[in-house]
């Protein structure tokens, strides 16, 4: 490595280590402070409750304290995170996944040096993505660490990565976009690995089905049918220009330098499809974790090649400190409110935990995590079903609510003015439901970033 070009390798990882650091640090930080950080993990923790009896998707009985539980993830996840506390074992899952994945591209750029391959993986660390989900009690990370083992095996052991890809579809439905484009690669390439592919995935999904959940028709509602949500063409040109702010310039090195070939390229056809499905209601910057772990496992390809030049350092270096100031990911930067996709003020926890009574709280693992029941686990899943008009269980909230059944409701914003609201507030609070809780609730008041409203 000329001198020009490590300095500028040293210069980089000088800003990526200590952001990596960083996004450790607030990981471990949260696993110990036992808090949720993200919108949806109340859900999945619920879930992981409720699967220690393979309750989670079973419908809530007329007259039940739970009024819904969204539970919209195949069972993979909530099994392994049930075994203790969901908010110690889920965490610990996801970090532990995390942290696999930033191994495989480290050795994946290995020969270019320890100070390239270093800076390569804490600089995927420290990417918005996965600096906001590492952490995650969500099955995002772990899905991500079996489809990468899947990838980077199955050129020379199909059976292992059919058994890997499969974990990860049981994980969460959009590893199914590249459990089809390594079948494809293999089509194209060795037909005769195939069968070992294809075997592989048949043998641990059925092991996986009978260790969790046999498939039926309430794991097909929750599943399938409840994430068939609307699509919008203008949310994924959002999400596509979040993925060049945090991943850009990576994306575009890996896809002219040559890194992007056999079951790297399979697996970006299908990153780029995973992209597309963000168009729907309720994605977020998750949807970018494939596209950004295969741009940096292509890069990891190419290191040696990138090593010698100053170019590609620079680049990331200004790429990575741009989308910390933009976007804040682990909410460290001071003056930002509540949003969608990032990382949630910790001392909400204490306004919940001294609200007495039986409580409606849109941000649910807030409830949970005190082992609290949680009257609905997914508010933004309950609306967007209202909304269809299609959905008989809507009715048991919407009564509940007029009848003053809550001795408290708990929103992220103020439902008097819900019109002006940010676009994924709306999408929780359906009107209809907007309209039950203003009819029986006022706003009493508002701390730590939270609405409070008492019975009229």
């Amino acid at each position: 490595m000329r001198r020009g070009a490590r300095v500028a390798w040293i210069g980089l990882a000088a800003i990526v280590l200590p952001l990596m650091a960083v996004a450790v640090g607030r990981w471990l930080w949260a696993l110990f402070a036992h808090v949720p950080i993200l919108y949806g993990e109340g859900a999945v923790a619920h879930a992981a409750l409720l699967a220690r009896d393979r309750l989670e998707y079973v419908t809530p009985a007329a007259g039940d304290q739970t009024l819904f539980v969204a539970a919209n993830y195949p069972p993979l996840y909530f099994h392994l995170a049930s075994v203790g506390d969901p908010f110690v074992t889920g965490r610990i899952l996801s970090i532990a996944a995390t942290v696999a994945v930033a191994l495989a591209i480290a050795m994946r750029a290995r020969p270019a040096g320890l100070l390239a391959a270093t800076a390569i993986a804490a600089s995927w660390i420290a990417s918005a993505p996965v600096a906001i989900w590492g952490a995650a009690i969500k099955p995002d990370l772990v899905a991500l660490a079996f489809t990468v083992g899947a990838v980077v095996t199955v050129g020379r052991r199909p059976l292992l990565a059919g058994a890997l890809i499969a974990l990860a579809v049981w994980a969460k439905p959009t590893a199914g976009l590249p459990a089809l484009a390594l079948a494809a690669y293999l089509v194209a390439q060795d037909r005769g690995a195939l069968p070992r592919y294809l075997g592989g995935a048949l043998a641990s999904i059925a092991a996986a089905a009978v260790l969790t959940v046999i498939p039926d028709s309430g794991m097909l509602e929750h599943v399938v049918t409840w994430n068939a949500l609307p699509w919008h063409p203008e949310q994924v040109l959002l999400i596509s220009v979040l993925g060049l702010v945090v991943a850009g310039a990576v994306v575009l090195v890996s896809a002219t330098g040559g890194a992007l070939r056999g079951p790297l390229a399979a697996y970006a056809v299908a990153a780029l499809g995973v992209v597309v499905f963000g168009g729907r209601e309720g994605a977020t910057i998750n949807y970018l974790l494939d596209l950004t772990t295969v741009a940096w496992l292509g890069v990891a390809g190419i290191a040696p090649r990138l090593a010698t030049g100053i170019a590609f350092p620079i680049t990331l270096a200004a790429q990575t400190l741009f989308a910390i100031a933009l976007l804040d990911p682990l909410g460290v930067l001071p003056g930002r409110a509540i949003t969608t996709g990032a990382w949630a003020p910790p001392a909400r926890i204490d306004v919940v935990r001294a609200i007495p009574g039986r409580l409606l709280v849109e941000d649910a693992g807030l409830l949970v995590v005190d082992g609290r029941a949680a009257a609905v686990d997914d508010i933004f899943l309950w609306s967007r079903l209202e909304s269809r008009g299609d959905f008989a269980l809507g009715d048991r909230l919407l009564v509940a609510a007029r009848d003053g059944a809550f001795d408290a409701i708990v929103s992220e914003t103020d439902l008097d003015h819900i019109a002006t609201a940010p676009t994924y507030e709306q999408q929780r609070w359906d009107s209809a439901l907007v309209t039950a809780v203003l009819s029986r609730y006022r706003l009493d008041r508002e701390a730590g970033g939270l609405f409070i409203y008492a019975r009229r």
